[in-house]
C-alpha cells in the first residue's frame, strides 16, 4: 500500500485517543445507557474501541473509517457531558486493534488502577498525565484482560 493510498480517501483506517472530562450533566450511574448508545451507533458507523471511565475522566480509543471516526469525535466534542476534551494519539493503521467490540468498556477497579501504576507510576487514574505510550500501553492491557474475561467466561 502506498503511503497516499493508506491516507487518502474516506476509507482508510485511523485511530483516534482521547481524553475528556464528565461535566455535571453526566451522572456515572448513566453509563450504561452512554455505552448502548454508542455501541449502536458505533455499529452503524463501523466504529469500534474502548473506553475507560473513572467517575471524572474518559479515555477513549476509536477506530475506524476516518470520516467515520471524524464524525464520532465531533459529536462528542459538541456532547455537553463531555469537557476538556484533548486528543491524545491519532494516527492511521493498517488494522484494528479493538475489531471486537463497537465499544468495549473497562470502569476504574482495582484492575485498571493495576495497570496505569504498571505503564504510568500513578496511583490514581488521570489520563491528562499519561504519556502517549502510557496511554496506549493501558489501552491495549486492557483490550486483552477483557478479551481474556470474555474467553475465561466462554469456557
Amino acid at each position: 500500500m502506498s503511503f497516499f493510498k493508506s491516507r487518502g480517501g474516506d476509507m482508510a483506517l485511523v485511530r483516534l485517543v482521547y481524553v475528556s472530562r464528565a461535566t455535571k450533566l453526566f451522572q456515572p450511574s448513566s453509563i450504561k445507557s452512554l455505552l448502548a448508545t454508542a455501541r449502536r451507533n458505533n455499529q452503524n458507523h463501523q466504529v469500534t474501541g474502548l473506553l475507560c471511565f473513572n467517575q471524572h475522566c474518559f479515555l477513549q480509543c476509536l477506530e475506524g473509517p476516518r470520516d467515520k471516526v471524524n464524525e464520532t469525535f465531533h459529536r462528542i466534542l459538541s456532547d455537553p457531558r463531555h469537557s476538556h476534551v484533548e486528543i491524545v494519539h491519532f494516527e492511521y493503521i493498517e488494522k484494528r486493534e479493538y475489531v471486537q467490540w463497537n465499544m468495549g468498556y473497562l470502569q476504574d477497579n482495582a484492575s485498571i488502577r493495576a495497570l496505569i501504576q504498571k505503564h504510568s507510576q500513578q496511583e490514581v487514574f488521570n489520563p491528562y498525565e499519561l504519556s502517549v505510550t502510557a496511554t496506549l500501553g493501558i489501552l491495549r492491557d486492557v483490550r486483552d484482560d477483557i478479551y481474556h474475561a470474555m474467553v475465561d467466561a466462554s469456557s
